[in-house]
């Protein structure tokens, strides 16, 4: 395996021009490929149109062929059942791409195509070293297969891209060429992007860094303009032709060539040498392009030193105290209050207000548990601060909100001093079907905990600057009664690695489970607040049988079935004590939940726990402190 001659090209665009190719998989459907199929499986089931299509993008005066390889880490294939034929289809789509290219009369070289998990990275159960395996597969039978370049393309998250280019300089010499997918993140986001990707690049010996695809040509410009400025590494840039639009039955793009070609030359303006197209792109665009730009040298650039301050930008600091600062002096005790179903919410208001004089430490809110209709869990958050002056902790459900309306959400929590968050993925909407909603999922909680550590850099998403940073603490739910504890433990540790700084557990009816909770917390490195259900009657207590994620402890139920009516109040309390005593020699503290949001319900254990000294309080844990 020689990497000469991809080593040449990269020579090459450092003095003028190559043309690349367009796109493959939205080529294969505009030829009738049908888009219900996996586009790389065309190389083995029609590969006389992949050939067509290399044939022809060649003929327009591409130089650079890019493998239909894109989607082809096992974890992709999977659900079609293809994870065994990764090398078999690398190999068929390297071999055809190789035909076309030896019939070309001036130089011609193979960029063997590497794309991203997507969704898929944080949706699957699988551990980071199966993914890595995936990619470890790929790029290695791309190089055996004879490609003369690895590209990744269209890559949003620059920390995966960046242990992938790690890997593939450790498994080849090869050169590397890495595109990020071009975002709605404006010429400021564009700038913090490339500011991160060029000190994280340069080191690691990356060839070319450039951009495709994203919501815009215009996009793919902005962030090639901050890079020019920041590097002198060559330059990629393959653009799409704007928003894809859904005509017929078919997503189809319906941007004009002449666009394209202008976007092409103010890219070459802006320093990029290495020019091709994404989707939507056809011969045509490529044809074009090659006309007015191939061979041109390379365009002048002019490097400016890194101006973003050490520091960050300054935090926007909640009023509220940080209910972790008195972690392992004095038991923590959390009270969930659910916002009401209705308009009447002076209830909860009077509910904080009692439990605060009596101790309580924070209120947590959920958010619209159980897929039922709530007021906004943020204005009963920013009420009860303003008017009882307490911290809240808001649960965040990725079930209701897209990732714009997630980001803006979460900027208005901090503007409005709300001091933590709770990261759930949330109860599908299905939970209630009389409603006709749906679930949006555009995060889980992994996602969102690791959009909120970006908030509280000072950036977003796609790390544009927001100017100032958010200072939420980040906690996660953590469930014990699960059969398998390893694994729910191997989900908090991960949801740790995105930024979690404390947990609360689901309800917990059982004192082995609840003593679970210290070593795990020992082996996460976080506190962990134990849910005590406070229960009240019988019924109450067959209810929770139903809650997912709960197991209802036999001896407790059986306990309130014998007790008479008039004293099972009194005998949940009993047992909330018991578990509270549980918790609170394993734990730093206790997530109480009383029925239908009632304070009064939880008042008496928030009393217990205030009226007495607890000894394993006497030594302070500093090692369980959150994170700055």
């Amino acid at each position: 395996m020689s990497s000469k001659k991809g080593h040449r090209l990269i020579e090459i665009i450092r003095e003028k021009v190559v043309i690349g190719d367009g796109a493959m998989g939205t080529e294969l459907w505009r030829r009738g490929y049908p888009q219900t199929l996996l586009a790389e499986k065309a190389s083995l089931d029609a590969p006389e149109l992949v050939t067509a299509i290399h044939r022809d993008y060649l003929h327009a005066g591409a130089q650079v062929l890019t493998t239909n390889t894109f989607g082809l880490h096992p974890l992709r294939l999977k659900p079609f059942g293809l994870e065994e034929q990764v090398e078999e289809l690398v190999r068929a789509a390297v071999r055809l791409a190789k035909e076309v290219g030896g019939e070309a009369k001036q130089e011609v070289w193979i960029a063997g195509s590497v794309g991203p998990l997507g969704r898929l990275r944080d949706q699957l159960e699988v551990s980071d070293e199966e993914k890595e395996e995936g990619y470890r597969r790929l790029i290695h039978a791309l190089a055996e297969a004879g490609v003369d370049v690895i590209l990744f393309e269209t890559f949003l998250d620059i920390s995966e891209l960046t242990r992938l280019i790690r890997l593939a300089k450790r498994m080849t010499d090869l050169p590397v060429i890495a595109q990020l997918a071009a975002l709605d993140s404006g010429p400021r986001g564009a700038e913090s992007r490339a500011d991160r990707v060029v000190a994280e690049w340069s080191a690691i010996g990356l060839d070319a860094i450039g951009t495709n695809c994203g919501v815009s040509p215009e996009r793919n410009l902005e962030l090639i303009k901050a890079l020019s400025t920041r590097t002198d590494k060559p330059l990629c840039a393959f653009p799409n032709i704007g928003y894809a639009q859904y005509v017929d039955g078919r997503f189809v793009y319906l941007g004009d060539i002449d666009g394209f070609v202008k976007v092409g030359q103010e890219l070459y303006q802006a320093g990029a040498s290495l020019l091709g197209g994404c989707c939507g792109t056809t011969p045509e665009h490529i044809r074009a392009l090659a006309q007015h730009l191939h061979g041109k040298p390379v365009a002048a650039r002019r490097l400016i030193a890194e101006t973003v301050p050490a520091e960050g930008p300054p935090p926007l600091v909640s009023p509220m105290p940080n209910f972790l600062d008195r972690l392992w002096k004095e038991p923590i005790v959390i009270v969930e209050l659910d916002p009401p179903r209705n308009l009447d919410y002076q209830s909860i208001i009077e509910g904080s207000r009692i439990l605060k004089e009596a101790g309580c430490d924070a209120i947590s809110l959920g958010d619209n548990s159980l897929a039922s209709v709530r007021i906004s869990n943020m204005v009963m958050a920013y009420l009860i601060q303003e008017e009882v002056g307490i911290p809240t902790i808001c649960h965040f459900s990725c079930r209701d909100h897209n990732l714009i309306g997630t980001q803006s959400l979460l900027m208005g929590m901090a503007v409005l001093g709300i001091p933590a968050i709770l990261a759930v993925t949330g109860d599908p909407a299905r939970l209630a079907p009389d409603l006709g909603a749906s679930s949006v999922y555009d995060l889980n909680s992994f996602q969102l905990m690791e959009l909120i550590s970006r908030m509280n850099q000072g950036k977003n998403w796609v790390d544009a600057p927001l100017q100032r940073r958010t200072r939420f603490l980040i906690g996660a739910g953590f469930n014990p009664n699960v059969r398998h504890i390893s694994a729910e433990v191997k989900r908090l540790k991960k949801k740790v690695e995105r930024g979690a700084q404390f947990a609360l557990t689901q309800c917990v009816f059982n004192a082995e489970r609840i003593r679970l909770c210290r070593s795990v917390m020992e082996e996460v490195g976080i506190p962990i607040f134990v849910g005590i259900g406070i229960l009240i009657s019988a019924r109450n207590a067959a209810f929770w049988k139903t809650v997912p994620g709960v197991v209802m402890d036999d001896q407790v139920l059986d306990r309130m079935e014998k007790a008479p009516p008039d004293r099972q109040r009194a005998e949940g309390l009993a047992i909330a004590k018991e578990l509270t005593e549980v918790a609170l020699e394993e734990c730093p503290g206790v997530f109480l939940v009383p029925p239908f949001s009632r304070a009064d319900y939880a008042l008496p254990i928030v009393q217990f726990v205030r009226s007495r000294t607890w000894s394993r309080f006497a030594a302070a844990s500093p090692e369980m402190a959150p994170r700055p």
